[in-house]
């Protein structure tokens, strides 16, 4: 089965696009027929295109992470409502006009189509469906609850992209306030402190010491500036490679997790999207020691990760899961208190849930809390700045008036 783009006239010779599988453009003639639809043109090559970009990432662009969700999110809705799978594929597909997931879901389809499972069908795609989506939907077909658990993985794919969109919110304001704060200094040092400085090298006199280290500073900035940036850019490289490395990238995400503010809004992140990931696979029927394993690999904090292994190591020789991440020393007690209580009253899943959502609440008021300290540091920071440098100008100013009474 290959996917169709076609051209054709209705009855009233209005013209209508769309796009259709069959096993060959003479079959696609058909169906269009069959549909009381006049062919005009038929070609394979933009759905192929496509799907062949699907296949390998590199030679086109990412798809959007909203596109993932919003695909998720339809298929979910039609499965639910006892639309086949196939068709499910092919209407979801035929959303997506200009995206390269529409070649992704065609793609998909025609393996279903030709016998494969949905998970299978996905799992072909590593770089659109993740290891988790395509687990989820495995334990999915196997338990005969498809749709609910396609429902349960758009809500969290939902959940996953808000809390992406509070973080880049998080961090995107305060580093457009320290940009302004290192433009502002720079042009000050640059071009206002230099022609004031000329200023006072006629006059002769004796300059107060801020106002000699100010004009130090300029005079350095403006020759060196080439060293400057050679030191900050070679400063930046060095500790990149340094964290890209394993010791390095351990010891960095150890330090974050320390942290006074930071630290606690990284592993209540963390946590959260641990605690989501892994009540998704237990409601979904995947036994809790396979889905630690699975939701392991969510974690972005190496130490964090390295722990929950740990403690998947201790729930294969028999402790309770509430135990083992207890042991691990790095969860909140209250992820821990939570499932304990699950495991006695045998709702695991919903209680990692329920952590889950308790820990991203959590992270919504620390943020908040975060950049409501942050950005008023930054504005008297930055105020500060500018008053030292316009207290480096006026202070000679006063001094010659003083002297000249």
């Amino acid at each position: 089965m290959e996917a169709f783009d076609y051209n054709a006239l209705d009855a009233s010779g209005t013209r209508r696009k769309g796009t259709l599988m069959a096993a060959s453009a003479r079959a696609a003639r058909d169906q269009l027929r069959s549909r009381r639809l006049t062919p005009v043109e038929i070609r394979p090559s933009r759905t192929k295109r496509a799907a062949n970009d699907a296949q390998a990432p590199s030679k086109g662009s990412r798809i959007k992470r909203s596109h993932i969700t919003r695909a998720a999110r339809q298929l979910a809705i039609l499965i639910s409502a006892s639309t086949p799978v196939e068709e499910a594929l092919r209407i979801t597909a035929l959303q997506f006009e200009k995206s390269r997931m529409r070649g992704v879901l065609l793609d998909a389809r025609a393996r279903v189509v030709e016998g494969a499972r949905l998970s299978e069908a996905l799992a072909a795609h590593p770089a659109v469906f993740d290891a988790l989506t395509t687990a989820m939907v495995a334990a999915g077909e196997t338990a005969g609850q498809l749709g609910p658990v396609l429902e349960r993985r758009a809500d969290d794919l939902e959940a996953a992209d808000a809390v992406r969109r509070k973080v880049l919110g998080a961090t995107v304001y305060p580093l457009l306030l320290l940009a302004i704060a290192l433009i502002v200094t720079v042009i000050l040092l640059t071009l206002v402190v230099p022609k004031v400085a000329e200023q006072f090298t006629v006059l002769g006199e004796e300059l107060p010491p801020l106002t000699r280290a100010t004009i130090a500073a300029s005079e350095f900035l403006q020759s060196n500036w080439w060293a400057v940036l050679i030191v900050i850019g070679g400063t930046w490289l060095l500790f990149s490679l340094w964290k890209r490395s394993v010791g390095g990238r351990r010891r960095w995400d150890a330090t974050k997790l320390r942290l006074p503010v930071i630290g606690r809004i990284i592993r209540n992140l963390e946590a959260a999207r641990f605690s989501r990931t892994i009540a998704g696979l237990i409601s979904a029927g995947t036994p809790a020691l396979a889905a630690m394993e699975t939701a392991r690999h969510t974690l972005r904090n190496t130490v964090m990760r390295a722990a929950v292994g740990d403690a998947t190591a201790r729930v294969r020789e028999g402790a309770p899961v509430s135990a083992a991440l207890k042991q691990t020393g790095v969860f909140p007690p209250i992820v821990v208190q939570m499932v304990l209580g699950g495991e006695a009253s045998g709702q695991t899943g919903a209680m990692f849930a329920k952590s889950a959502d308790y820990l991203e609440s959590e992270f919504d008021a620390a943020t908040q809390v975060f950049l409501s300290l942050l950005e008023p540091l930054i504005i008297i920071v930055l105020g500060g700045i500018v008053l030292l440098i316009a207290a480096a100008i006026f202070l000679p100013i006063l001094q010659l008036n003083t002297l000249s009474f």
